[in-house]
């Protein structure tokens, strides 16, 4: 008998392939500066102390199988020497035979005084990485459709590991930002047979700009934030645009990934929440590529919180990327280093 789920489910797969292939090595967010850490180097120590944070992610939550990511992190901005300082830790898995990818990373940044309003801040990281699929997977020659048992038996293939780095700059003032990361620097090999598949350099340009819309006691109490994130790499790009609305404690975002007409994907709504220095995150991407709603859109969660902060005579040296936890617009008055 014919199973026409499984038909619908290998069409959806099939699919959803160019749309995917370019971006599958690495994890795609839609909350970008509440994982700050997971876009570029430089974002390590942005804080006026430490900072940890929590990220899960639920790519295509009705395809069978699991894309599903986790991401822990935490960072510090020793501030004596202007440094910055971040660890990360993620679990990546895709796909009905589980492929996962487990990271660990190191991150270090380093925040420059350009000229009185504007600041440089290059940043590096080096990572480690273990791949494997984490269930039995089924190849071509496998499948029967007559009943028989199928010709061969290919045993799961054994972990690997790899390592790999990244760099990164933003310049920024008080009220906008401009940076660039360059991903798989190493250009490691990611197959799990003999030949090579080196994954291409993945860049990543990216930026916004804040808007004050009302004041209280020399601080913005009301902001409105734009920004944009473009991938590229040698065969195929991607872009994406939002804007932010903040009002303590509560954070509004909408955004839209993609290059039309070829590369529409989704359509991403944000709400946020803080208290004191912890603060909570949701999005969720509607997807209006050709996979429509059959994927169940993707889900993702944040939680992160701020501490160890330096004393009152600190001066504030932070990129202005808008997180939610206490929205860190510089007040008129505010000593900016």
């Amino acid at each position: 008998m014919i199973n026409f789920s499984k038909i619908k489910t290998a069409l959806i797969l099939l699919l959803a392939m160019p749309l995917g292939s370019a971006y599958a090595e690495n994890p795609q967010y839609s909350q970008h500066y509440n994982s700050p850490l997971l876009i570029a180097p430089s974002f390590a120590g942005n804080s006026l102390g430490s900072r940890a944070y929590l990220t899960y992610r639920d790519q295509w939550a009705k395809l069978p199988g699991s894309y599903v990511t986790y991401a822990v992190g935490i960072d510090n901005n020793f501030y004596a020497i202007n440094s910055g300082f971040g660890l990360t830790a993620v679990y990546d898995v895709a796909g009905t035979a589980g492929m996962g990818t487990t990271s660990a990373t190191a991150l270090y940044s380093y925040r420059f005084n350009f000229t009185e309003d504007w600041r440089i801040r290059p940043g590096i990281s080096f990572s480690y990485s273990q791949r494997a699929l984490n269930r039995r997977a089924i190849w071509g020659d496998q499948i029967s459709i007559t009943g028989i048992d199928e010709t061969t038996i290919e045993a799961t293939p054994a972990p690997y590991y790899y390592f790999d780095a990244a760099s990164s700059v933003v310049v920024y003032n008080r009220q906008m930002w401009f940076g660039l990361s360059a991903n798989n620097l190493m250009r490691p090999n990611r197959s799990f047979g003999r030949q090579s598949s080196k994954a291409p350099i993945e860049w990543l340009q990216f930026g916004g700009y804040n808007i004050p819309m009302t004041s209280r006691v020399g601080r913005p109490a009301e902001i409105i934030t734009l920004h944009y994130l473009l991938r590229a790499t040698a065969i195929q790009q991607q872009m994406e645009v939002g804007i932010n609305w903040y009002r303590a404690p509560l954070l509004m975002g909408f955004g839209y990934r993609g290059l039309p007409p070829d590369g529409v994907d989704a359509l991403i709504v944000t709400v946020g929440v803080a208290f004191n220095n912890i603060a909570f995150g949701y999005s969720y991407d509607f997807t209006v590529s050709k996979l429509g709603a059959a994927t169940g859109g993707s889900h993702e969660i944040t939680l992160r919180i701020e501490f160890n902060e330096g004393g009152k005579n600190q001066q504030r040296s932070e990129i202005p990327c808008p997180d939610v936890v206490r929205f860190r617009m510089f007040g008129d008055k505010e000593s900016f280093r």
